[in-house]
C-alpha cells in the first residue's frame, strides 16, 4: 500500500534506489528541479556520482536519464521526525518551555505534540484490548 505522505516521484526512487538512498537524493536536493544526465554524460566527478556512488547514479540515469525530476520536499516526514524527538525528550524529563525553545515552536504546541502522541498509543492499546476479548 502506498505510504500517502510520499509523493509519486518519492515512491518510484525508493522502488528504484532504496528507501535510504531516495532519502539521501531528497535530502540533498529538497523542493528542487533535479536534471538527470543521459548515461553517457555522468563523469566520475557529477554531483550525483559524489553523492551516490557510480553504480546508482548510473541506475538513476538508466530509468530517468535527460529528465528532470522535480523532488519533494517531504515535510510531513521532517514533522513526523521532529514530534517523536519532541515526545522522547519530553518523556526524558523535558519542559515543554525548553522543547519549544528549542524547536523554535509555542509551548502549547509541544504540549499538543505530547498529548497527541498518548491519545494514539492510548487508542492503541484500547484496539489491543479488543482483539485479546475475541482470542479465548
Amino acid at each position: 500500500m502506498p505510504d500517502r505522505h510520499h509523493t509519486k516521484t518519492y515512491q518510484e526512487l525508493a522502488m528504484l534506489l532504496g528507501q535510504e538512498t531516495a532519502d539521501q537524493l531528497v535530502t540533498a536536493y529538497r523542493g528542487q528541479e533535479l536534471h538527470i544526465p543521459p548515461i553517457k554524460k555522468l563523469t566520475t566527478n557529477h554531483r550525483l556520482v559524489l553523492l551516490l556512488g557510480d553504480d546508482i547514479a548510473r541506475r538513476l540515469c538508466h530509468y530517468w536519464g535527460n529528465t528532470t525530476l522535480t523532488l519533494p520536499m517531504q515535510l510531513t516526514k521532517k514533522i513526523k521526525q521532529r514530534n517523536a524527538s519532541i515526545v522522547e525528550q519530553y518523556k526524558a524529563g523535558a519542559t515543554s518551555n525548553q522543547l519549544a525553545a528549542g524547536y523554535a515552536i509555542t509551548s502549547r504546541h509541544v504540549r499538543k505534540i505530547v498529548q497527541q502522541h498518548n491519545d494514539a498509543q492510548a487508542k492503541e492499546a484500547y484496539a489491543r484490548m479488543q482483539y485479546q476479548l475475541f482470542d479465548h
